[in-house]
């Protein structure tokens, strides 16, 4: 509060880690953690944001992060400052990553040293005291944190490893079961972990809560944590947009900064027909007009489980409002800062530290430090890609950190896990069968079709993909009604959506 200049100042970390939410209301500020925290004060009228529904029901939409779910309630942008005086409301960017210059004098082993140094920074600032807990998946990320967590904390009890990998064997499905990496993980740093079991009796409950993000399974994670007196947990969340980047936007860079030396020793490396293939996911849809590319997910843009009235008042939002391409003209830094103005990584974050705060826990997230980001950003492009090997730079500044079955490891197959998260989709999709009750109409929801989501959830499709989709759908629209019934005063007026098609 600026008492001399009569104003209030909102300032969010640069990155978004921790969330901020305000509502203003008669030249009365109302802001907290999140929405729903401003949502249940009753100081303000609770009305839902039809623009946030339709931005959110499809993945292919341009999102605008200031928006929540309800109308009067927005967010703070991270990296921003917003100043708030009784006549006007500024916003100010304090953090420009897109001026940052690359510093062209450093060499590949100047770029792995300062990594080094700044990740090992990052996390052990971050640590603090009372029980610590981490992420260990298997993966590059989670693991290297992790392990730069148990090299540098003396008494190995105060860590707590959690794995998404399921406790029990799930047979011969095939492929890379990452709890052979996490084990000798775990035999190699002293740490000891606690693996995935899910209850029966939560996965409902879990599936439509409406304040949650749409991955439930963290929730798994805080609850053990919160039981094993844990105050902290560590993610590797973010790292591959960033300081782990894998060689997406690689072919894209290379082919449209003329980089023909580069091309040359890629299609050596990779195979022509793999490079194709990239070319086709990077390069063909900037070169195909209107999207036309994106038309099977247009077709399942959500048409179908709206009312045509509805559709109708909000034309523009339904049929204009598709995502730009992330890779753009080829400049991998731009990609990079695409990410990070798409606000992807706040909206999981915003979730996981309000529940977070539930269970008594505090996220960390070393990969997306400031000082991290800011060195990273001064690193070379062609270090990324040179090499033609994912995550080059991240994999030798972990050499001697990171244990070498996952530092080496070339692919991310997660079959095990994949195969228990389908059963649990599965036994969620015959519960809600069973659960007729769930789909009952609401007053709130007229522009809705309901019974399409009912006949959706009998529907039994074998594909990963149209079963997947599917659960999308579901999952958005339970959540949603499970909000709606939550929060909306009576009062919202829905009386010009009309009840019948």
């Amino acid at each position: 509060i600026d008492l001399l200049q009569q104003r209030v100042l909102l300032v969010r970390d640069h990155i978004g880690v921790r969330p901020l939410c305000y509502s203003i209301k008669n030249d009365q500020l109302l802001f907290a953690s999140h929405e729903f925290g401003i949502a249940k004060s009753n100081l303000i009228d609770i009305t839902l944001s039809e623009e946030y529904l339709i931005q959110s029901f499809h993945p292919n939409n341009k999102q605008n992060y200031c928006l929540t779910v309800f109308t009067n309630i927005n967010k703070v942008l991270p990296g921003h400052s917003l100043s708030i005086s009784h006549n006007k409301q500024e916003y100010r960017k304090y953090w420009y990553p897109e001026k940052i210059k690359k510093d062209e004098t450093l060499s590949f082993e100047h770029s792995v040293t300062g990594l080094r140094h700044c990740l090992v920074k990052a996390t052990v600032a971050r640590m603090g005291q009372g029980l610590l807990g981490a992420h260990i998946s298997g993966g590059l990320d989670s693991s290297g944190i992790a392990a730069i967590v148990a090299d540098n904390i003396e008494n190995k009890n105060r860590l707590i490893g959690y794995s998404w990998s399921p406790e029990e064997s799930m047979g011969d499905v095939g492929g890379l079961n990452e709890k052979e990496l996490i084990e000798d993980f775990a035999k190699q740093k002293g740490v000891n972990i606690s693996y995935m079991t899910y209850c029966d009796s939560t996965l409902i409950d879990d599936y439509i809560l409406p304040e949650f993000e749409q991955m439930p399974i963290e929730l798994f994670t805080m609850r053990k944590a919160c039981n094993d007196g844990v105050s902290t947990i560590f993610s590797g969340w973010g790292g591959d947009e960033f300081v782990s980047l894998s060689l997406r936007g690689s072919l894209n860079h290379i082919v449209f900064r003329f980089k023909l030396r580069a091309l040359i020793r890629w299609i050596k490396h990779f195979g022509i027909i793999a490079t194709i293939a990239r070319a086709r996911g990077e390069i063909l849809p900037l070169l195909v007009p209107f999207g036309l590319l994106e038309s099977g997910a247009f077709k399942r843009y959500g048409l179908k489980y709206f009312k045509k009235a509805f559709i109708v008042k909000h034309w523009k939002l339904f049929f204009f409002n598709r995502k730009k391409n992330y890779y753009g003209w080829g400049d991998r830094n731009r990609l990079m800062l695409k990410l990070i103005y798409n606000y992807h990584l706040p909206q999981r974050m915003d979730s996981w530290a309000m529940f977070g705060e539930k269970y008594g826990i505090e996220y960390k997230f070393p990969l997306l430090d400031k000082e991290l980001l800011d060195f990273w950003f001064t690193v070379p492009i062609k270090y990324t890609y040179e090499r033609m090997s994912y995550r080059c730079l991240y994999r030798e500044a972990m050499k001697g950190i990171l244990t070498e079955s996952i530092r080496m490891r070339t692919n991310k197959d997660e079959a095990v896990f994949q195969k228990r998260n389908k059963l649990r989709k599965q036994k969620i999709k015959e519960k809600l069968v069973n659960r007729p009750d769930i789909f009952s109409e609401s007053p709130y929801l007229k522009f809705f079709k309901t019974r399409t989501f009912q006949k959706l959830a009998a529907n039994q499709l074998e594909t990963r993909i149209a079963f997947n989709l599917q659960m999308f759908d579901l999952h958005f629209f339970l959540r949603y009604k499970s909000l709606v019934e939550k929060y909306v005063s009576k009062n919202h007026d829905f009386s010009n959506v009309p009840k019948e098609d």
